[in-house]
């Protein structure tokens, strides 16, 4: 039962796959293929195919199991594929000798072999053209999937019976600890027939996800369940047909990908210079674990079963310290290369050179690869996991893009690096998101790269899980961190920001006010009035939209505030041009004062723009309809900002 695994895997990473895999990794004179359909919140979305075969080897018989699973996705206008192939090997009484797992995120595959062997297991790892091997110690029997099967159909008699095991698990390439429980004797429609079937619950220690089987007469699955960021993830046993269908892909619901971030209570001013965050989290569902919350900058202030209260300030680095760092047992996985950590490359080492130039403090260097990562990165939905080959080369990414790059460009010049996923706050709300994180002396400080700050990151991020991949891609969502995603509610009850301000947020707050017709909120310090023949027709949109209110008036004309951060390195022209950029006015803009606030003003006849920069916030007046720059000006009159 490790397929839903790499479902919720690819659903909360993001991952794209491409064009068909390999024959070299397919399995031979496949017999009694099976077929299931993969559906998410009730929306069919893919297939698994299982091709069980059988070769002889030096040893006897050797069973060979193919699951190819592939799922297509439309999230926020972009279509999203994911694609895995897995094959294994086992013996005839089902202990694991070898497993292969590919995926092919974009342009560029990665494949990972294990080979168990006496006391150890042998990993090579593929991807751009180069190999990476590394060796694991290992004692004990792992089972692979028919000897789960056949030690469920010994053991697994009547309900409250439980066994337990040790597998691979290819998405951490790591001995995976699992235990499967007999729950009940249910009968259930497969294919509109009713079957006989043993309900089971299944844990993977490396998971963290509890998730619900029904098994055949012969104890090989027929149905599975578990939860996802974007809702329930079934697959069922199906034809050939109905799975096919099921791979043209669904378009789900535009409520299910809400449900993948978190609203806050309260929007926060001045977010990318955070220094304290203190946020309570509730679990949405009763089978939510938490996990162990520590670390530097990290502390549990209270917990209470169904929720926990957690303290987040920025980390700072300790004293200045030197580089290339020293490789030692503790710093070794941070500082080699790997499958998606390509830091061997020579252009990467290149480049790096060439921007930290004569820097020689570690963080200071370390701040300089964080800028030209974020300079020269475009944000593309479609680009999640892959290998920095391919990002160097493309440039494009998500913020997980982002981080594996800016790892990548650290671990070339001698920084131990490690890449972080967790929640971030961010325009209104909590989201998935993934930054890097550099060693400094006994530490690890936070810098991103996709949210820059002036230094290290700040404290609006919840880190749930970290990795330097040496154990692959999904090892960057091992652990219980991953099933907190779409899964928990989360409320701020308090923030400090630079300066030492500090505000506590009742339980009752309100995010914002209605002030007759205009809009006032006083967490963020601004208010916009409505002057006459406008109304305000929507207020506190979330990510990936910036409007924080919207004015609509006569004849069609509207008018949006928006909320945008600023690099912390661009000065006010700049951060205006690239706020222009954005809202694609490329007319040159002029200044524009708003009170004591530096602003910038640029217009054509049908739309107008008005950026006014507070600190490292910009905050963009957006007027369209004919005759837009005057309405600006009798719209902006309204506008006040920086009344915290």
């Amino acid at each position: 039962m490790k397929r839903l695994r790499r479902i919720l895997l690819g659903i909360s990473l993001g991952l794209l796959a491409a064009t068909l895999f390999p024959e070299s990794l397919r399995a031979a004179a496949p017999s009694a293929e099976k077929w299931f359909v993969i559906v998410i919140a009730d929306v069919p979305v893919g297939y698994i195919h299982d091709t069980p075969s059988q070769k002889t080897g030096p040893a006897g018989d050797i069973l060979v199991y193919a699951s190819d699973m592939r799922m297509v996705l439309n999230r926020l206008g972009t279509k999203v594929e994911i694609r895995f192939l897995t094959v294994s090997e086992e013996t005839a009484d089902g202990r694991l000798l070898r497993e292969t797992y590919e995926t092919q995120a974009s342009s560029m595959s990665t494949r990972t072999e294990a080979v168990v062997k006496d006391g150890r297991i042998e990993f090579r790892s593929e991807a751009g053209g180069k190999t990476y091997d590394r060796t694991i110690p290992y004692t004990g029997t792992l089972l692979g999937q028919e000897g789960i099967r056949l030690l469920s159909k010994r053991t697994l008699l009547k309900p409250g019976d439980s066994i337990a095991f040790e597998t691979f698990s290819p998405e951490v390439e790591a001995v995976a600890r699992g235990t499967r429980n007999y729950v009940a004797a249910e009968t259930i429609a497969i294919n509109g027939t009713s079957l006989p079937a043993v309900k089971v619950e299944e844990t993977i220690e490396s998971a963290g996800v509890k998730s619900t089987g029904w098994l055949d007469e012969n104890h090989e699955v027929v149905r599975e369940e578990m939860p996802t960021p974007f809702g329930r993830g079934v697959f069922l046993l199906t034809d050939r047909s109905a799975a096919l269908r099921a791979a043209e892909g669904g378009e789900l619901p535009a409520g299910l990908f809400e449900r993948s971030i978190v609203r806050a209570n309260v929007r926060i001013p001045q977010a990318r210079a955070l220094e304290v965050l203190r946020v309570r989290l509730a679990a949405r569902d009763a089978d939510v674990a938490w996990p162990d919350f520590k670390g530097t900058g990290l502390a549990v202030l209270s917990r209470n079963g169904a929720s926990l209260t957690l303290e987040l300030r920025r980390r700072r680095p300790p004293d200045p310290a030197g580089f290339p760092v020293a490789e030692t047992d503790v710093l070794s996985e941070y500082l080699r290369p790997n499958a998606y950590v390509e830091s061997d490359q020579p252009d990467v080492r290149n480049l790096a050179r060439e921007v930290i130039g004569s820097e020689r403090d570690l963080f200071k260097a370390a701040l300089k690869l964080r800028r030209w990562v974020s300079d020269n990165m475009i944000f593309d939905l479609g680009i999640a996991l892959a290998p920095s080959s391919e990002i160097f080369a493309n440039r494009r990414g998500t913020c997980l893009g982002y981080a594996t790059l800016l790892a990548t460009l650290a671990r070339s010049a001698g920084i131990p690096s490690r890449v972080v996923m967790g929640y971030a706050y961010v325009l209104g709300m909590f989201g998935g998101h993934a930054w890097t994180e550099v060693r400094v002396g006994e530490e690890w400080v936070p810098i991103d790269a996709a949210l820059p700050s002036d230094g290290p990151a700040d404290a609006g991020r919840i880190p749930l899980g970290a990795s330097s991949f040496a154990d692959g891609g999904g090892s960057l969502g091992a652990g219980l961190g991953l099933q907190l995603l779409g899964r928990v509610d989360i409320k701020i009850v308090g923030y400090g920001a630079a300066g030492g301000r500090s505000v506590v947020v009742p339980d009752d707050a309100v995010p914002y006010r209605l002030d007759g017709n205009g809009y006032a909120n006083p967490w963020l310090g601004i208010a916009l009035g409505a002057p006459p023949g406008f109304k305000l027709t929507g207020t506190d949109s979330v990510w990936p939209s910036a409007v924080v209110a919207v004015l609509e008036g006569d004849g069609g004309a509207r008018a949006e505030l928006q909320e945008e951060y600023s690099a912390p390195w661009e000065d006010g022209p700049a951060a205006a041009a690239g706020a222009f950029k954005r809202l694609k006015i490329g007319t040159p803009p002029v200044k524009r004062n708003l009170g004591p606030l530096p602003g910038f003003l640029a217009a054509t006849p049908a739309r107008a723009a008005l950026v006014v920069l507070d600190g490292i916030e910009a905050w963009a007046l957006v007027v369209e309809g004919p005759g837009a720059p005057a309405m600006l000006d009798k719209i902006a009159s309204g506008l006040k900002i920086g009344g915290r």
